[in-house]
């Protein structure tokens, strides 16, 4: 999983995928696929991307396939219906967001016949990135797809309905008592406790920036679980470490560039302190959970920005902690101008099935002396932007992303649990 974050280089991949218009002489379809004489250009815009990229077996398919989001008039009236069929309220739970996603796929996902201007250097483009395209060309069906033979394509901002832009609203909301942690006599950790879900991790197929990695599955979050409000800052991990790897030195600026091993000392330095609390990072799904408030919307970047345009800031510095309001369930800094760490190797990752509590803990790396880095393995970290956006994190040497912050996760006791489940039926 070598890619670069769209966090950091922004939209201009879809620039150079397809800078250069070609006309329509240049575009031939296939024998086996022709379209009417008679038949009218259209054009098509929506996220585009190859077939492997949205199956869920993979393989190697490089033939390119949209899924549109404007277009004609039919294609207007199919996307107004699925989005009445499957998102009724303010907010998706995780089966209709899956739905929502398979309808994308059952009606609005269009072959694009090969050749012409699919250029081999088009196709290698997308098979990571995928990009906001816009295709005109002619309509027809075979063997019950519909394909568009294009004659041009180009790079396209797409309008998405209004409702997938909206704020986020949870359906439950955390516990009431928060759990403090002692992080030293004089500071210590607000964190809340997350009631127990289900979601749609990672990105539908027609969400824009996407990766092919971030595969769209069901992940049940069987226990609540609690999560620190903010990220561990400079201040936190100066007093219990006596050190501070962090570039940017400013106490209550989350501090950053720590070593795995370290962070497991740290965490170990905590528990001592708090009774034998479990403490650690939380998964990879447990974060995306909590910065989309236990919904299963999705993580569009028009909703998630730093800097009032969706960009972040390029001066790589980082603020200080609570800056900003904190999201629905009173986290602060989920979405912050940088990555977030998580406590799942990377590489697992990439499977595509539905899950139960799922998690790969990279512990299982430092046991056999593997060194997590950039070329190797390495931990998840969560985007800024989209929740499903993964990239491995070096060793702490300097190598990996140098703005990498963590928060810490709590497991809940029996009885915590058992206190929060009884409130939960209570409000029911």
């Amino acid at each position: 999983m070598k890619k670069l974050s769209w966090m950091l280089a922004g939209v201009s991949l879809a620039v150079l995928a397809f800078a250069v218009t070609l006309s329509a002489e240049e575009s031939k379809p296939t024998a086996e696929i022709k379209p009417e004489a008679a038949s009218t250009e259209v054009t098509l815009k929506g996220v585009m991307m190859t077939e492997a990229s949205c199956l869920p077996s993979g393989g190697s398919s490089k033939v390119p396939v949209l899924f549109v989001v404007e277009g004609t008039p039919d294609v207007a009236a199919t996307l107004d219906a699925i989005m009445k069929e499957n998102w009724p309220g303010d907010s998706m739970d995780a089966d209709q967001a899956k739905a929502l996603n398979e309808a994308f796929v059952k009606r609005l996902k269009y072959y694009i016949v090969p050749g012409g201007v699919i250029t081999e250097k088009i196709v290698s483009q997308v098979r990571y990135g995928h990009l906001a395209t816009a295709v005109t060309g002619i309509l027809s069906e075979k063997d019950g797809k519909k394909w568009i033979t294009p004659s041009k394509i180009e790079p396209a901002k797409l309008k998405y309905p209004e409702k997938m832009l909206a704020p986020d609203k949870p359906f439950k909301m955390p516990g009431k008592k928060p759990l403090i942690l002692k992080v030293t006599d004089t500071l210590s950790l607000k964190c809340i406790l997350l009631p127990a879900g289900k979601l749609l991790a990672r990105d539908p197929f027609y969400l824009v920036p996407r990766w092919d990695d971030p595969y769209p599955k069901l992940v049940t979050l069987t226990k609540p679980f609690y999560l620190a409000e903010i990220p561990v800052t400079q201040e936190m991990w100066e007093s219990v470490m006596g050190n501070n790897p962090s570039d940017q030195k400013d106490p209550q600026v989350p501090v950053t560039q720590v070593a795995y091993t370290n962070m497991l000392k740290f965490f170990q330095a905590l528990s001592e302190k708090n009774g034998g609390r479990n403490i650690r990072l939380p998964t990879e799904c447990e974060w995306e959970y909590a910065a989309r408030v236990g919904t299963s919307n999705p993580a569009f970047r028009e909703k998630h920005t730093v800097d009032g345009s969706g960009s972040p800031d390029k001066t790589k510095r980082l603020p200080p902690v609570k800056t900003k309001p904190p999201n629905a369930w009173g986290l602060y800094d989920m979405l912050s101008r940088s990555f977030e760490l998580t406590s799942d190797q990377w590489i697992k990752n990439l499977a595509r099935n539905d899950a139960v509590d799922e998690r790969y803990p990279a512990d299982e790396l430092i046991k056999a002396g593997k060194i997590l880095s950039l070329t190797g393995k390495g931990l998840c970290v969560e985007s800024d932007f989209t929740c499903g956006n993964h990239e491995a994190l070096g060793d702490g040497s300097g190598t990996g992303y140098k703005l990498c912050k963590f928060r810490i996760a709590v497991d809940a006791t029996p009885e915590e649990i058992a206190e929060m489940e009884k409130a939960e039926g209570k409000s029911n």
